[in-house]
């Protein structure tokens, strides 16, 4: 287990997932706070929210999950409702949840809170036999998330 920590954020990533954190650097109104990025393959040096640029380049059963915090004053209201990280399942995957699209990759988002903080999870998946499997280690990797509150 490697323990991945900053921004009042951390969580232990196992074996075979790679996980990096950092806060986007966008101009105003945009306010930048931390994002998370976990895949079950080597992580290209991107910085993009959402993991557009990583899309194509997934091979079959790859998985990568961007965990992107916003506003405080979101948490617990509308989207954000839900607390605490959200189950995910293979059948929620869905090819129209994925911008641009393309054969075989499906995603999913899902919102949520913790401790007084609001977070989006996108998870962008390849078809492939370990898809199942990979998405229940990204669900264990998730629920080791502890957040300090604002």
């Amino acid at each position: 287990m490697v323990r991945l920590e900053g921004h009042g954020l951390a969580l232990e990533v196992g074996r075979g997932w790679e996980a990096r954190m950092w806060v986007p650097e966008l101009p105003p109104p945009a306010v930048n706070r931390p994002v998370i990025r976990l895949a079950n393959f080597p992580l290209p040096l991107t910085r993009d929210t959402y993991a557009a640029e990583v899309a194509e380049g997934l091979a079959p059963g790859h998985v990568v999950a961007s965990l992107v915090e916003f506003e405080p004053s979101s948490a617990g209201a509308g989207l954000y409702a839900h607390e605490g990280v959200p189950r995910l399942r293979a059948g929620d995957l869905d090819p129209r949840a994925v911008q641009g699209g393309g054969s075989g990759r499906a995603g999913l988002q899902r919102f949520f809170s913790s401790n007084g903080r609001a977070f989006s999870l996108y998870v962008l998946a390849r078809d492939g036999a370990g898809v199942p499997a990979s998405l229940r280690q990204l669900e264990e990797v998730l629920r080791t998330l502890t957040v300090v509150a604002p």
